[in-house]
């Protein structure tokens, strides 16, 4: 008898442990993850739109149906942080070199949000940070829709809604479904379809 009650408080101890780990984990760092998502890209739409003649640029996603144009999420926001010296911008089928880091929206554990990309290391330094080699085409709709609107040597920072992402599908680097993407990019330079790529 003496074993049975140890044992079914063991029971009963083990069991309150499982209901905290759940509600830890219900609150944890994706907790509500798509809501808060969606608040956070209206509320930098809010801050883009408001700011469009400034240092702001607010671009529809390329491909996107003109009925979609009322919906933030199918939007990418632009805080331009610097301009290069170009005058021309990259085509959809165009490769390009660029400087970038990819980061979550700000959490608990991660207030500037977590990275899970980049390109370089500590500060951006076009001088010294070896771009990467990308084909426009094949990045996420945002982030082409973003660059195809970039001039050489231009640095921005760039809101990507999930829609314009990797949507409601858990991506192969640790994004979760549902997630906005924050992204600095520098445009060190664009090739076209068929002219040679130097390597770096």
């Amino acid at each position: 008898m003496k074993y049975l009650k140890i044992y079914s408080l063991f029971l009963f101890v083990a069991f309150l442990g499982l209901v905290s780990c759940d509600e830890t984990e219900e609150a944890g760092e994706y907790a509500n993850w798509s809501v808060r998502n969606s608040k956070y890209i209206d509320s930098i739409a809010e801050v883009a739109r408001a700011n469009e003649s400034g240092d702001w640029r607010v671009y529809l996603a390329y491909g996107i149906n003109d009925t979609l144009q009322w919906d933030n999420q199918y939007y990418v926001y632009c805080k331009v942080i610097s301009q290069g010296n170009g005058t021309e911008s990259p085509s959809y089928s165009d490769t390009v070199l660029v400087n970038y880091r990819g980061r979550l929206i700000p959490s608990k554990t991660y207030p500037d949000g977590a990275i899970f990309d980049e390109s370089y290391l500590g500060q951006l330094d076009p001088e010294v940070n070896v771009p990467s080699k990308l084909n426009l085409s094949g990045c996420v709709r945002g982030w082409t829709t973003a660059m195809t609107h970039m001039a050489k040597g231009d640095v921005w920072r760039i809101y990507v809604p999930a829609a314009l992402g990797c949507g409601e599908r858990q991506d192969v680097s640790g994004i979760p479904p549902y997630s906005t993407l924050i992204f600095d990019l520098n445009l060190v330079n664009f090739y076209p379809i068929g002219t040679p790529v130097p390597n770096n």
